[in-house]
């Protein structure tokens, strides 16, 4: 141990980075409404979007490297339900409680009651927030959250940024869902989406949703336009708040130069300005909860004002099934291609000096238009055309690599298996993972109770390198997401490789790093990340429906550390609600001089503690 604790303190510690940044650092406050409103996405009447301050999607969080989070949550939903939200692949070091997943990380906020979050910004990226309460964020409850840099390591490549989410969308509420899916007589299909979203908008045949009695409008049917000047570079971060489904990604008449991957930077090989275009990519595989940035390369003489080019997401349709009885009962309505739109307009006579001047580049937000179905535009090639994303390929622009060797090695095996009850659960192992009753798992790590066994809890000691192997007999692929850390994927196989064989397969130490990972159908996954960061961290598949019946596992990170971590007052008044106490052991820190010391190396000492009411709210 005393070896990999040398190793890791070598690392540029994060708190001398925090201490730099933290005389600048302002707060960025939100007040988080949820409650029920009724709306029309894809153009189809409900009332089962769950959104915040009357929206959805939610609000877009912005803020710079150092700054402070303070989300107050108002849970005024009305038929009682319970909720959290989880940041995802914001690490929380230092401020595990704020992670967020229900019964993990805290207990879930009751009807009526409210929560502040306070939690340090730290890595430069795209991210995103979501319920952590069973399948309540397919109904809506989701945003996107952006942090930057004072200066963005290829800001010189860009002058506009824009957002663009990808997602499923239920008309069916996520209770009804889950009713029906918890029951064997769903022989384990998940609910069937019934559209696709892009920014929160898409498309649903109104001659289908009459057949099932349901209001449908086309004219409110929208897709987002974005603005653009024809003489700037543009920076596309993408964000997949998928609960089941998996996208191809193109714009068309542009190739795709990768800049970011889950709030990693990425290297570029040269300066993308001037480059030849036939060398880049014209698509991106995107699966739940997996994140991109892009320089979009427009084709030459495609960015002239006035032209027009259409943004495509298409469902991977054969990695989705049903069965009689789902509770969609029109699977072939589902309209698999949604659309978004670039229109450039006039040149800027300034942009060309705009860059090397900009310190934040705009984000241009989308209007909303209705289809002209009229209007054409370029056929979509085959796929088969497309030159496609080598997840592989990618390298860190910091250029740090894997870890030689690891001290733990953790092996799981994707599996479904029907319960006593007959009700069809994904799991790892062949064993599904289950939440506690009452006091949340990370309240038990912090009080020296005993993590129950059904969790699926892996202790690894601080300081340690970690390897999991994820092997994937099946016939589709999955979504594995890590909390609380970003990991290297130094192995990952085509479709059809088998599972993870060290005699067979050669691992790559000098890739990226990334907190959602795509395993492929009847293949492997390796990935290696440190131990720094005390902690329960969730470890499991982002298709919303396997994680509901148990496919994931928990790491128990730091046990000897424990009582390193602060209870905070809001994380004891949540619980309290539930007639949960957490944080009664005093939080004794003193075992040794030892001990002392790696709490101070392993942890902020209470930094949202430290929040000076400078700035922007």
């Amino acid at each position: 141990m005393a070896i990999s604790y040398k190793y890791l303190f070598a690392v540029p510690s994060l708190l001398v980075v925090l201490a730099s940044l933290s005389v600048n650092s302002e707060i960025v406050r939100h007040t988080f409404e949820v409650n029920y409103l009724t709306g029309q996405p894809d153009g189809v009447w409900t009332k089962n979007i769950l959104g915040i301050n009357g929206k959805f999607p939610g609000p877009t969080i912005e803020g710079r490297v150092g700054d402070f989070a303070e989300i107050t949550l108002i849970n005024r939903i009305h038929d009682g339900q319970n909720v959290s939200i989880h940041w995802h692949g914001l690490h929380q070091r230092g401020t595990p409680f704020e992670d967020g997943p229900s019964q993990i990380t805290q207990c879930p906020l009751k009807h009526g009651s409210t929560q502040v979050y306070r939690f340090q910004l730290t890595i430069p990226g795209t991210y995103w927030y979501h319920s952590h309460v069973n399948s309540q964020y397919s109904e809506g409850l989701w945003g996107s959250i952006i942090v930057r840099r004072p200066r963005e390591t290829w800001q010189n490549l860009y002058d506009e940024e824009i957002l663009v989410t990808l997602t499923d969308w239920y008309h069916t509420s996520a209770k009804e869902n889950e009713e029906w899916f918890m029951r064997p007589e769903s022989l384990g299909a998940p609910p069937y989406p019934f559209s696709v979203l892009m920014n929160g908008v898409g498309r649903y045949p109104c001659d289908k949703a009459k057949l099932q009695s349901r209001l449908c409008d086309v004219e409110a049917q929208k897709r987002p336009v974005f603005n653009l000047q024809a003489n700037k570079r543009c920076r596309l971060r993408l964000v997949s708040t998928s609960g089941w489904v998996a996208f191809n990604f193109t714009v068309e008449g542009h190739r795709l130069q990768p800049i970011e991957v889950d709030g990693i930077d990425l290297a570029v090989k040269q300066p993308v300005r001037g480059v030849r275009e036939s060398g880049l990519d014209q698509a991106v595989f995107i699966g739940a909860g997996q994140r991109y940035s892009f320089i979009l390369i427009p084709d030459k003489g495609k960015n002239k004002t006035g032209s027009e080019f259409l943004i495509r997401a298409n469902l991977r349709k054969e990695y989705l099934f049903t069965k009689p009885g789902n509770i969609n009962a029109f699977p072939n309505a589902l309209i698999t291609e949604v659309t978004g739109v670039i229109r450039y307009g006039k040149k800027d006579s300034v942009a060309q000096n705009a860059v090397a001047t900009q310190t934040n580049p705009k984000l241009v937000n989308p209007s909303f238009e209705s289809f002209d179905h009229l209007k054409k535009y370029e056929p979509a090639q085959p796929w088969s055309n497309l030159k496609f994303l080598e997840e592989m390929n990618l390298k860190p622009f910091d250029g740090v690599p894997a870890p030689s060797a690891y001290q733990r090695n953790v092996v799981v095996r994707i599996t479904f298996q029907n319960d006593l009850k007959g009700l069809r659960r994904g799991s790892f192992n062949g064993k599904p993972f289950r939440l506690p009753n009452g006091k949340p798992l990370l309240g038990k790590f912090v009080d020296g109770d005993t993590i129950p066994g059904y969790s699926l809890p892996v202790t690894i000691p601080y300081g340690s390198v970690v390897q999991v192997v994820i092997n994937n007999p099946m016939a589709g692929p999955h979504p594995i997401h890590l909390h609380g850390h970003h990991f290297w994927v130094v192995g990952k196989g085509s479709k059809g490789d088998g599972s993870y064989n060290p005699r067979r397969h050669t691992l790559n130490l000098g890739g990226h790093r990334r907190d959602t990972a795509m395993v492929k159908e009847k293949s492997y996954l390796v990935i290696r990340f440190f131990a720094d960061n005390p902690g329960v961290w969730k470890f499991h598949c982002h298709i919303d429906w396997h994680n509901l019946t148990g496919m994931g596992m928990v790491f128990i990170e730091a046990p000897e550390l424990a009582a390193c971590i602060r209870v905070p007052k809001e994380a004891k008044k949540v619980c309290a609600d539930h007639n949960v106490t957490i944080g009664d052991h005093g939080n004794n820190l003193a075992q040794s001089r030892w001990t002392q010391m790696i709490c101070r190396k392993a942890l902020p000492r209470n930094p949202t503690n430290r929040l000076r009411y400078v700035g922007r709210a």
